[in-house]
């Protein structure tokens, strides 16, 4: 019998493979001198540690990158019931060494303080010790070429069809605005800005031909110290920043599902001039961008020659489905208290998240996302004193995936606080309430073993019965009707046709021919 020869087809599929997470340490020391417009220092009130990325480069396998680290210190003069505050900057290079090369990355870069703890060596100097560790996260594309079309030589094909990303594109992009902002007759000048932060309220986006637009409102929210001394030492604004980018990103088309993050990677204010009732304010915001263009084809999961012994290859193939946005926001209540001074006002109340991760929990069939929130509160007691309070609890929010979400899926969120309030429940302790938002996007991923070689052994053919046409099988167990086909080298249609079956599965118990070929 003449058997044709064997030919083959392959198709290319591609994912998203984490190749390094981990994290990088900076130790932060600072010794410095107050300025000479600054009062002399009694007690430090609280010395906040802000890290920020500012830039990275990608060459090979190492990863650079530039963070940025800005201390700023409260502090209460001796006599003076008006605070002082003085911010130093420091600036660091760090590299990192990757496993291998990395092909298109996507980068993340998470700066985290884990503490900072001033000391005050006399009325004029300040010593600082800390620590800062950034997150990295570096994820690869990888390609693996699976069968999904063989003919000839006898070979049968077990074929499903999977869904993937044919094309992909990762884009990090800064986005700069730079704004300004008249204060009003009714508040007070402004000395010098304690806090600002910034949360990121992305708006619609759409794709047109190489393009990406983006909009959203940057949500800035301010802490000052004042000039005047005879009104409160400190005051408050907030102030909503619009904004509308057009990004380049060639070969983005309609075909493509998109999901952007945008954060804030650095908000700077201050004031325009000594004295001056305007605000300068400088947002740079992160926007990272991924792009799916999805396409359906067949894969082969076994294999098999009704003629030759057939030596196969397998490879666990991590296949990627369509990303869901996450679009949520949950409250998060925290009470402080002081129990030697009764608060009389509230000047500022702010809360952060660190310690951020994500863990599936199987009987919710969902992700959870864990981490700490710090709510802190600075404000007035009755005897003129001024009155910092701080605490740090666990939280848990249940993510919602929008029903596509396995163990295996991939999770890519930003967390922020997005707003804070007060309610002051007793002379000595006050509830802070955050408003958390969480975004981002979540990837269902699916394994399969899949087939990645097919070897017809044209040397060792199959032996066949002689005078055999047809076999009788008893079925012990439900089985695929494949499973049987490969055991008696023939084809499982025909053992379909055969038996009268229509879903391509034997029952326990039953009785099957088997036509043999």
């Amino acid at each position: 019998m003449q058997v044709s020869e064997l030919k083959q087809k392959s198709t290319s599929l591609e994912s998203l493979v984490r190749i390094f997470d981990e994290g990088v340490e900076q130790t932060v020391e600072k010794d410095f001198v107050l300025p000479d417009y600054c009062p002399d220092i009694f007690r430090i009130v609280k010395c906040r540690c802000c890290p920020r990325i500012l830039s990275y480069s990608l060459s090979g396998r190492r990863l650079t990158f530039e963070l940025a680290v800005s201390l700023k210190l409260i502090y209460e003069s001796e006599g003076s019931s008006r605070l002082g505050f003085t911010e130093q900057k420091m600036q660091y290079s760090k590299s990192v060494e990757l496993p291998k090369e990395a092909d298109r990355a996507y980068v993340k870069l998470t700066p985290v303080c884990d503490y900072a703890d001033p000391r005050v060596v006399n009325k004029r100097r300040i010593d600082v010790r800390g620590a800062v560790t950034t997150r990295v996260c570096v994820m690869a594309n990888e390609q693996k070429s699976i069968i999904s079309e063989c003919t000839g030589a006898g070979v049968e094909l077990k074929k499903r069809t999977v869904s993937f990303p044919a094309k992909r594109i990762c884009l990090d992009k800064r986005v700069t605005i730079v704004e300004e902002f008249e204060l009003g007759e009714t508040k007070p000048r402004p000395a010098a800005v304690i806090r600002c932060d910034c949360a990121v309220i992305k708006g619609e986006h759409k794709t047109v031909s190489g393009k990406i637009v983006l909009k959203g409102d940057a949500e800035v929210s301010v802490l000052y110290s004042t000039l005047e001394a005879e009104k409160e030492s400190f005051d408050t604004m907030r102030f909503t920043v619009p904004f509308s980018k057009i990004i380049d990103a060639d070969g983005v088309d309609e075909s493509f599902d998109m999901c952007a993050q945008i954060s804030c990677a650095c908000c700077e204010i201050m004031p325009k001039g000594e004295g001056a009732s305007t605000l300068e304010c400088e947002i740079v915001l992160l926007c990272e961008i991924s792009a799916v263009c999805m396409m359906t084809a067949e894969a082969a999961g076994d294999a098999y020659s009704t003629v030759y012994e057939t030596a196969c290859t397998f490879d666990d193939v991590r296949i990627e489905g369509k990303p869901s946005a996450v679009d949520m926001s949950i409250s998060k209540t925290v009470t402080v208290g002081s129990p030697d001074e009764q608060i009389s006002r509230v000047y500022d109340c702010c809360g952060e998240l660190n310690g951020l991760s994500t863990r599936y929990d199987s009987e919710k069939n969902a992700f959870l996302l864990l981490g700490n929130i710090r709510m802190c509160m600075l404000g007035l007691a009755e005897s003129g004193r001024p009155v910092y309070l701080e605490r740090e609890e666990p939280f848990e929010a249940v993510i919602d995936g929008g029903g596509c979400v396995t163990a295996q899926s991939r999770v890519d969120i930003n967390a922020f606080v997005r707003s804070t309030s007060f309610r002051l429940t007793e002379p000595g302790s006050a509830e802070l309430t955050a408003q958390i938002c969480v975004t981002g996007h979540i990837t269902e991923c699916s394994e399969y073993k899949l087939l990645t070689a097919v070897d017809v052994l044209r040397d060792k053919t199959l032996q066949r019965a002689q005078g055999c046409a047809v076999k009788l099988c008893r079925v012990d167990k439900e089985t695929d009707i494949w499973d049987i086909a490969k055991k008696y080298s023939t084809k499982a249609e025909l053992i379909e046709q055969e038996n009268d079956l229509t879903d391509m599965t034997a029952a326990k118990g039953s009785m099957l021919l088997i036509p043999l070929i």
